[in-house]
């Protein structure tokens, strides 16, 4: 009984007893358990090395047997197309560079006394792009008028100079458009023009009456055209300045011009607009009044916070 303890001490005390120079007890029996079996080990690396290389001939065999069926002929075809493609010339640039601008001669309006109006069409053709320009009006080579002006995409509008002094008849005028910087609507911040300016430029003129000034004979008394209409801003911007064109026909002929200025014009606003004006304009049926605002610049609306229509 006591040789019995003192062997199973003494197994305990092997387990336990560690030199402090040598490996441990554990350390020991996993090494053995490697050495017995480094055999089986060897093997089982083998067989790993061997299914892996496996699977990697077996892909690059796939893909080469891919690219024999397949892949050539693709290839062949890319060449193909690659030699029927045309090398971009000048004359493919110059299709990419924006149209130039069009204009007509401008027509000259009568005003009151030695004054006379001059109206000019001007039309923008290109659809993603607008410009800034500089412009002059000529009458037998003078300057009328001189000044700085902007088209958008796809617009078609009026230059107009008021009220311009003569001392004879003025018949024959000339515009010259020059200095023209053209720039690109970015897609990125405007993807689509058309709306953007729809909800931009959503005005609504209606309610619109015109008296024309009755010739008062001898009389010293003052005959004025009137013009009243209503606006309204239908946008949900508020505005600073909403310069008008108003546009005088007599069918689909231009006969006179004239200009107004809606000022701190702000959302969802109506507002009832009376002006007269000296002069003879007879024989108008129809106005139009156009807003000649360049909504790609941001100073032009008033910043609001809290509400719309509420000024910041």
């Amino acid at each position: 009984m006591d040789d019995d303890k003192k062997t199973s001490q003494s197994e305990m005390d092997i387990n336990r007893y560690q030199s402090p120079n040598s490996p441990s007890y554990k350390k020991l029996e996993i090494g053995l358990w490697l050495i017995e079996n480094k055999k089986h080990l060897k093997k089982a690396l083998i067989i790993l090395l061997a299914v892996i290389s496996a699977v990697s001939w077996s892909y690059t065999i796939y893909g080469f047997a891919y690219y024999i069926a397949k892949g050539m002929n693709d290839d062949e075809i890319l060449v193909k197309q690659l030699l029927a493609t045309q090398t971009i010339g000048h004359e493919y640039i110059v299709t990419l560079a924006p149209q130039d601008l069009s204009y007509s001669s401008p027509k000259i309006f009568r005003g009151e006394g030695n004054k006379y109006d001059f109206a000019a069409e001007i039309k923008n053709s290109n659809e993603k792009y607008w410009a800034d320009f500089k412009y002059c009006f000529y009458e037998q080579g003078q300057e009328v008028k001189c000044g700085e002006n902007f088209v958008l995409p796809g617009e078609t509008k009026n230059l107009i100079a008021l009220a311009k002094d003569f001392s004879y008849l003025p018949r024959e005028a000339n515009l010259t458009i020059k200095e023209i910087i053209w720039k690109k609507i970015d897609t990125r911040e405007i993807p689509n023009w058309s709306s953007f300016r729809d909800e931009h430029l959503n005005f609504v003129f209606d309610g619109i009456t015109f008296k024309p000034a009755i010739s008062s004979g001898l009389s010293e008394k003052l005959n004025l055209n009137s013009l009243e209409f209503y606006a309204s801003n239908k946008t949900a911007l508020n505005y600073w300045e909403v310069p008008l064109d108003i546009l005088f026909y007599n069918g689909n002929t231009l006969i006179g011009v004239n200009q107004y200025i809606l000022s701190e014009f702000m959302s969802k606003e109506k507002r009832n607009v009376n002006m007269s004006w000296p002069g003879s304009l007879a024989g108008v049926n129809s106005v139009k009044i156009v807003p000649d605002l360049n909504i790609l610049k941001n100073d032009i609306y008033i910043k609001y916070e809290g509400g719309v229509g509420e000024e910041k």
